[in-house]
């Protein structure tokens, strides 16, 4: 895995412990709010830790995000 920046290691970390904490991905809208950002911004930064290859996220359904 590519190095991450600071925001998305910040997101990572929230998507981990959300997984860890309730057994389930979060949502866009609970990125967004639990790391003080946009939807769009959320969207953004998950988008890139799919493609860094943190993260495997399918676009087209809700709470589709599972670690590598």
């Amino acid at each position: 895995m590519v190095s991450l920046t600071e925001k998305q290691a910040s997101v990572l970390a929230y998507i981990s412990r959300h997984i860890r904490r309730y057994g389930y991905a979060p949502s866009v809208r609970e990125v967004a709010e639990a790391t003080g950002r946009s939807r769009t911004a959320a969207h953004a930064l998950i988008s890139q830790l799919a493609k860094r290859g943190a993260i495997k996220h399918d676009k087209y359904s809700h709470r589709a995000i599972e670690l590598l």
